[in-house]
């Protein structure tokens, strides 16, 4: 079997559950198919979970007249936006290989959501309380205008579908952008937040010519797809 063909079928095994809870009974043998489409499941742990402890800016012992940043930015004075995107991608990057989504103490989940909004509000940059799931996610982007197919930016959050055309099923956050186009996205899968490769503009190609990756190979419940046909849109909301 040659590299190139072990590589997509490896990749084509890291299924993109959003799910609470879809990772605790197969823990230890590669998932199967979605047998029915995740579309607009409800996140319950999308935020600080029930009885967790609080945010460090409420807990945590600090010099008198000096906030944390996240209590700033509740006040409304949120912090420059270069400081805000990289403490996003430095907290989103930090959990790669993470199951559960934990920051600062606080238990956020183990959806996908879960990871963008404890990246942003750790940002100082909190996402709304009612954006639970990728669909609310997704619809928050859209009234501030900033949904896209293309130009994917550093920081930029992205939608995926469960299927070729569908809704956006599923969130991450751009980490980086190629030359040609290829956004690398920390996304929370079913064997924990990954790093993976997305482009749009070449959807059906999983790797360029010369073997660099375009599309990592994504098992949902349409089974095995290039992470580019699933694409539904980037959104820029920092």
């Amino acid at each position: 079997m040659s590299p190139l063909r072990t590589s997509v079928l490896t990749l084509g095994f890291l299924a993109m559950a959003c799910a609470r809870g879809a990772h605790a009974e197969r823990r230890d043998r590669l998932p199967p198919p979605a047998p029915v489409v995740r579309a607009g499941t409800r996140e319950p742990g999308a935020g600080p979970a029930p009885g967790s402890s609080s945010p460090r800016w409420a807990t945590q012992e600090r010099a008198p007249g000096i906030e944390p940043l996240a209590a700033r930015a509740v006040q409304g004075r949120r912090p420059p936006r270069d400081q805000a995107l990289h403490r996003a991608l430095e907290t989103a990057s930090s959990l790669v290989g993470q199951r559960e989504i934990v920051v600062a103490g606080v238990r956020w989940g183990d959806g996908c959501a879960a990871l963008v909004r404890a990246a942003f509000s750790e940002a100082g940059a909190p996402l709304p309380d009612d954006a639970l799931d990728a669909r609310a996610l997704h619809a928050f982007a859209r009234e501030r205008s900033q949904v896209r197919r293309g130009r994917p930016a550093a920081g930029d959050l992205v939608f995926l579908a469960d299927r070729p055309g569908g809704p956006p099923d599923h969130v991450g956050l751009v980490e980086s952008v190629a030359a040609d186009g290829t956004a690398l996205v920390l996304h929370r899968t079913d064997h924990g937040v990954l790093r993976v490769h997305v482009n749009g503009g070449q959807p059906w190609k999983v790797r360029r010519d010369d073997g660099r990756a375009l599309n990592d190979v994504l098992l949902v419940g349409a089974g095995r797809v290039p992470a580019g046909r699933l694409l539904v849109a980037y959104a820029t909301v920092l």
